[in-house]
């Protein structure tokens, strides 16, 4: 089965971009690794590359979505993040749902 949620993310500073781990789940319960490299100025900005990103290839949020960031070697949670994407995402829902599927 196809992974349709992304239910962790791991975002990363690597030279001068972002490198972003999706951890995607598809209702069967597999999962899929996808590695992406993202432009951004900052992590917020980031986060609306991936949501791009999640609604071009059809994908949502898991409702328990973890979001972690790796600083100075250590993994944490990023809450921050985690509200940010679902934010973004609910806009580009309301936006497309506004303007049609095509424009």
């Amino acid at each position: 089965m196809r992974a349709e949620r992304l239910e962790q993310l791991f975002i990363e500073r690597s030279a001068g971009a972002f490198s972003l781990l999706l951890v995607l789940e598809s209702a069967s319960g597999s999962r899929e690794r996808v590695t992406l490299s993202a432009p951004g100025v900052d992590e917020l900005s980031t986060v609306g590359f991936l949501a791009g990103y999640l609604r071009q290839h059809g994908l949502s949020l898991a409702p328990k979505l973890r979001v972690r960031r790796r600083r100075g070697g250590e993994l944490e949670d990023a809450p921050e993040l985690t509200a940010r994407l679902r934010g973004v995402m609910k806009d580009v829902r309301r936006d497309t749902t506004e303007r049609g599927p095509w424009g």
